[in-house]
């Protein structure tokens, strides 16, 4: 296969809080020491849903499992970027 090798990115762990926010661990696998952490909060996933507040962490975790593959290579492009962390508020 022609190119770079690319590191593993893959999911490690996806995690709710009663506030609402959403956080999610990608890396190489989970003993990872540098995981990257995409952060999802009420008010991004308000508005892309174009949806008042509030909204259920039941909703935020929807949103995050319909939206699996876009929110991943959000992650990666800000992994590419040289970031080890993304909120998207």
């Amino acid at each position: 296969m022609p190119g770079k090798h690319q590191p593993a990115f893959e999911l490690i762990a996806a995690k709710g809080e009663f506030s609402g926010i959403f956080r999610i661990w990608y890396g190489s696998g989970e003993d990872d020491r540098l995981p990257f952490v995409l952060t999802l909060t009420p008010d991004y996933v308000a508005r892309t849903l174009r949806k008042p507040l509030p909204v259920t962490l039941e909703e935020i975790t929807a949103f995050a499992n319909k939206n699996e593959d876009r929110l991943k290579a959000i992650a990666r492009n800000a992994k590419a970027r040289g970031r080890r962390a993304e909120v998207l508020e």
